[in-house]
């Protein structure tokens, strides 16, 4: 695609795009809807919007030379520019500078209708003319004249001044637009450089990407809340067994117990009348039947709840490493304990602990 660089209020260039060697005029910048296809993008700036010098450097390297010409044309500019810098036809090194509220308003206008122009170049530097002679060029209604080390706008006064009684050659429009198709695939320089180089919007993730993206968020909330479910379950369902065991446990004591509230009523009327502080009981045993089953091979042959709050336990398990490991739990949790080893006449290995409230 091809376009004129605006840089005026009233510039409204046209656009032209080209498949396969044919041109397609696609009406004025104000009216253009950007489409998908448009790969490269070039735009030519108009000669009175921007000064180009040639100069040659042969004890240099074309980058040094590039660079030591955009130097020079910088100092040689009357103020503040953006300045480019490539390799003409010709092997000399050339320049472009333009002011950068130019340059800046260009990008704005056409970024306005959704182009992001690839190539920047100033039309004369798009002609691949000999070295004698001038030549004159025409696009969009601009025109430029174009010789030897020099790029002016093709105004009468200019014309009397570095041409004289000599006359421009034409170029025809086939060859001006084949010279304009090289540029746009090999410029002999581009202006998007710098602060002005293109810079695409990173694309992270495809339409079809994020659309399985969004189906496995959704498959991997569905699993979490299956799990979750189930989690749910096995906890209702082993809390009913706990309830179901300590119900029958209760009702061997008192046959009128009917569910488990009724027994933990019963339980907690029956430590208040043995004067022991409500409440003390059930974290303490909670306690210890959670590191009991926890610790393989360790059982409990004697539990004692005394009015001070103190439970007393004693646990079997044929080694002492079993029961230390039940102990050790108790204490990760924050109880107080006492622990007296001993051993029965089986050899098994006891242990009389006393746990309290921290």
């Amino acid at each position: 695609m091809l376009t004129r660089f605006p840089t005026t209020v009233g510039d409204d260039p046209n656009i032209f795009r080209v498949s396969e060697g044919v041109w397609e005029a696609a009406g004025l910048l104000s009216e253009f809807e950007a489409a998908a296809d448009d790969a490269t993008v070039m735009a030519v700036v108009a000669p009175q919007d921007v000064r180009n010098n040639w100069f040659t450097f042969p004890e240099l390297e074309a980058r040094q030379a590039m660079t030591v010409a955009k130097l020079r044309a910088s100092e040689q500019a009357l103020g503040l520019v953006h300045c480019s810098a490539g390799v003409d036809f010709d092997g000399s090194s050339v320049t472009a500078a333009i002011a950068p509220d130019v340059m800046q308003y260009g990008l704005d206008r056409l970024a306005a209708r959704g182009i992001n122009p690839d190539i920047v170049i100033p039309f004369a530097l798009v002609l691949n003319t000999g070295p004698d002679g001038f030549f004159k060029a025409e696009l969009d209604g601009v025109s430029v004249l174009r010789g030897s080390g020099i790029a002016i706008p093709d105004e009468q006064v200019l014309r009397d001044i570095f041409i004289g009684a000599d006359k421009a050659i034409d170029i025809e429009t086939n060859a001006l637009r084949s010279m304009l198709l090289s540029a746009s695939a090999a410029p002999v320089l581009n202006m998007r450089e710098g602060i002005f180089a293109k810079r695409e919007r990173t694309v992270w993730t495809t339409e079809a990407q994020r659309t399985w993206v969004q189906r496995i968020l959704i498959a991997i909330a569905a699993l979490t809340l299956m799990i979750t479910l189930v989690t749910l379950s096995k906890y209702w369902i082993a809390t009913k067994a706990e309830n179901e065991t300590a119900l029958a446990a209760a009702q061997k004591i008192d046959p009128s117990i009917h569910d488990i509230n009724q027994a933990e009523s019963a339980l907690t009327n029956a430590l208040n009348r043995k004067g022991i502080v409500q409440g003390s009981f059930t974290p303490l045993s909670a306690a210890l039947w959670r590191s009991v089953k926890a610790s393989p091979n360790v059982s409990v042959r004697e539990m004692r709840f005394t009015p001070d709050g103190i439970l007393s336990v004693v646990l079997a398990a044929p080694t002492a490493d079993n029961i230390n490991k039940t102990l050790l739990g108790i204490q990760q949790d924050g109880f107080k304990i006492t622990a007296t080893p001993r051993q029965d006449a089986s050899g098994s290995t006891l242990v009389d602990i006393t746990m309290r409230m921290p």
